[in-house]
């Protein structure tokens, strides 16, 4: 064999080496991210569901107690994002949504099959920004709340809990694992072993 073909091969076993380190190729990987992703969306739009068909609609309606000074049910629409800003921006809200889950699965296809909790933090992402996006645009650009808890003024539902989890969880991940030893173009098996 030529010193040629040597280094071609030698090449040809470390790409495939990076390569079969890819989440989008791992089916455990996908397993994770879509699992959770389609666990936590079908959560929130059930909770969604049972919380407006039990209590209806009436703004001005007192909460109902569900654990006595800590956790109530209150529904509520919220034609903004989250905190309630923004109100009236529903369109550009379902761009945003679509942008983030373009980033989200970019970020999955970028990644190591061995970082799952990556996968997971993507996964409570893509659920977040689907549960709330179906909302925005299957009902009127408003999206619904029902939990409400002490010493915290906002109302809010799954998919906002599945973000303000998700998006820290991410953020952690990259600090954690910075530079070369996230991203999977740059990672061999060896080097994550």
């Amino acid at each position: 064999m030529s010193e040629t073909s040597s280094a071609a091969a030698s090449v040809a076993v470390e790409g495939k080496s990076s390569l079969s380190g890819a989440a989008g190729k791992s089916v455990l990987s996908w397993i994770r991210f879509l699992g959770v992703a389609g666990v936590g969306a079908s959560l929130d739009l059930w909770t969604k569901y049972l919380a407006f068909k039990d209590l209806g609609y009436h703004p001005h309606q007192p909460p109902m107690a569900i654990i006595p000074h800590v956790l109530w049910l209150k529904t509520t629409l919220n034609g903004g994002a989250v905190f309630g800003i923004g109100q009236g921006l529903s369109l550009m809200f379902v761009a945003i949504s679509l942008i983030a889950i373009a980033f989200v699965v970019y970020v999955f296809f970028s990644s190591h099959r061995r970082h799952w909790v990556v996968h997971i933090a993507l996964g409570l992402i893509l659920a977040g920004a689907i549960g709330n996006m179906y909302d925005r645009i299957f009902n009127h650009g408003m999206v619904r709340d029902f939990i409400l808890l002490a010493h915290w003024p906002w109302i809010f539902n799954i998919a906002d809990s599945m973000l303000c989890v998700g998006v820290p969880l991410l953020v952690l991940c990259w600090l954690l694992l910075p530079g070369p030893r996230y991203r999977n173009h740059h990672t061999t098996e060896n080097s994550i072993a």
